[in-house]
């Protein structure tokens, strides 16, 4: 199936799907594509776009923390799972981001659309670049209070705000691909701008409170943004996003997940459903823990530099503290020996 755009009036665009017994040349369906993008507002191709073209040719990501690492079996074995509330805080929780999540789907007409198959691609974009802006907040003010509440009391974090900071990140890198795609209206992004000062007012406090509700409401967050994810891979696979199935990869989702220059949009989404998904199950963690415990999870995103870290800078392993200790065990056992040794030797020189 190829896309033909027909200019049915001044200004206006309607895209249909012609049978694929039909001869398109491969030059034709290249202009196809680009024509039927740009009449649904994506700004990859929008020529008022240059600023963000002009940038994108001097893309260097070695300034990132980290950058996620997925293998084609990680992809394959990544599930919508939900853990079950246990006690009062889990279930304050969850029944947080259904609400919240109910609320948005109305508000958004995501739900009638989503029952009449209205879903079109620029739907699609602008709910993945309006919930980026969201994602990114938990994971940066978690880091931001760890930290402070490091220095406060002046010991060490034990590999959380590393993790928190790599998870922030992450979605960041989520919201400007998406941004690449797309760029908003002014409408759009004042709603951004209150809808940040809301939450991040809201979650800073409730994770001044409460710790464990935060980093479960996340885990129940991501629960649903690996369903949403879900959701739109489904819709690409049956036909129902013709562009999104055949469109390129943008540039920096290319070099950001290291993909080859084939990749197409659908690959990125799958590889954005499985950082979502660790970041489920890292926060539900995070929740299962005290404050004051090591983080002992290797996060996906710090597999590519754990080599270079010892057990002090990252994730805190169990074990290798173990043999520390006993080392050190050894090494004083060997001290006491040794000086021993000396202090016998040292009256039978006398004598």
């Amino acid at each position: 199936m190829f896309p033909i755009v027909r200019r049915t009036a001044p200004g206006i665009c309607r895209t249909i799907l012609a049978p694929a017994r039909l001869s398109i040349s491969p030059s034709a369906s290249l202009v196809a594509f680009p024509m039927a993008a740009k009449c649904r507002g994506f700004s990859i191709f929008n020529g008022g776009s240059r600023m963000g073209a002009k940038m994108d040719d001097k893309l260097d990501m070695k300034n990132l923390l980290s950058q996620s690492a997925w293998t084609r079996d990680d992809l394959d074995k990544v599930e919508k799972t939900h853990r079950e509330p246990r006690d009062w805080v889990d279930r304050a929780a969850y029944y947080t981001v259904q609400a919240l999540r109910g609320s948005f789907d109305i508000g958004s007409l995501y739900k009638v659309k989503n029952m009449t198959g209205g879903m079109r691609e620029s739907d699609w974009v602008r709910r993945i670049i309006f919930l980026e802006t969201v994602a990114g907040v938990p994971g940066m003010v978690a880091g931001m209070l760890r930290h402070l509440h490091s220095l406060r009391l002046m010991r060490r974090d034990y590999g959380w705000i590393h993790s928190l900071l790599a998870e922030a990140e992450n979605e960041r890198m989520h919201l400007l691909i998406a941004l690449s795609l797309r760029q908003p209206g002014p409408l759009f992004r004042a709603a951004v701008i209150g809808g940040q000062a809301l939450f991040l007012s809201w979650y800073t406090l409730a994770y001044l409170v409460c710790p464990r509700y935060c980093h479960r409401f996340v885990g129940y967050l991501e629960e649903e943004a690996v369903h949403t994810y879900s959701k739109l891979l489904e819709d690409i696979d049956a036909g129902k996003l013709p562009l999104f199935e055949n469109l390129q990869a943008p540039r920096m989702a290319r070099v950001y997940y290291n993909l080859p220059e084939d990749a197409k949009l659908r690959d990125v989404f799958e590889l954005i459903r499985a950082d979502e998904c660790a970041h489920r199950d890292t926060n539900h963690h995070f929740s299962d823990l005290r404050p004051d415990e090591p983080n002992t999870m290797v996060e996906h995103l710090r597999q590519g530099h754990f080599q270079n870290q010892n057990v002090f800078s990252g994730m805190v392993v169990d074990k290798a503290q173990e043999m520390q200790e006993q080392e050190g065990i050894e090494l004083l056992r060997k001290g006491v020996s040794d000086s021993k040794k000396m202090g016998d030797a040292q009256p039978a020189k006398a004598a």
